[in-house]
């Protein structure tokens, strides 16, 4: 009997230290994801930043999984939105997540979790490329649809793609490569039994 206490409160104890460390990374993805955001460069004519928040988005769903990625883009968005300065040039607000990188910083949230998913399911080693790639594809997809739905004067008639899509996708393939290798070397440290 109580042996049975001792293996409850100690199972108890490594939860209550798994959620502590997962917040504590969580935390600091979205302070760096925030900081990610200000190297930034624009392409000629184009409004959309090339920016290394995307990296730190990938990194919420390849270390925290489907759930706390999910949360922790979803919590870095909300921040945005209610006016902290955590988007690209310390912008924020509802103003502008309803502008041209709207559908780009929604796409976060989607992206994040797909990565998780993908990482928990054993997307990892010479693998692990594949659930950033498909989550950075996710961010596309919303970003289109976004640009789509609502009339911003760009992209021009016609250049979907060639203006909000092919531009960025040498960057995005650079950090997708980036977040899977620290991921891969984050998951073969004694933290794994805390994370995913």
């Amino acid at each position: 009997m109580v042996s049975k206490i001792i293996s409850k409160n100690q199972k108890k104890l490594i939860l209550d230290e798994k959620i502590i460390i997962k917040l504590v990374i969580s935390i600091s993805l979205i302070i760096f994801t925030s900081i990610f955001a200000q190297i930034r460069f624009f392409l000629p004519d184009n409004p959309v930043p090339v920016t290394l928040q995307t990296f730190g988005i990938l990194l919420m769903g390849g270390i925290l999984g489907p759930r706390w990625g999910f949360g922790s883009s979803s919590m870095y968005i909300l921040l945005g939105v209610i006016g902290f300065p955590v988007f690209q040039g310390t912008n924020s607000g509802f103003e502008y997540i309803l502008g041209v990188t709207g559908g780009y910083i929604v796409g976060f949230i989607p992206a994040s979790f797909i990565v998780g998913i993908l990482v928990k399911r054993g997307f990892t080693n010479l693998s692990s490329i594949w659930p950033y790639m498909i989550g950075t594809m996710a961010i596309y997809v919303t970003a289109v649809a976004w640009l789509t739905i609502f009339d911003f004067t760009w992209p021009e008639e016609g250049k979907m793609l060639s203006q909000a899509v092919y531009p960025f996708l040498i960057g995005d393939f650079i950090k997708a490569i980036f977040a899977s290798i620290l991921t891969t070397l984050i998951l073969k440290t004694t933290i794994k039994k805390f994370l995913l």
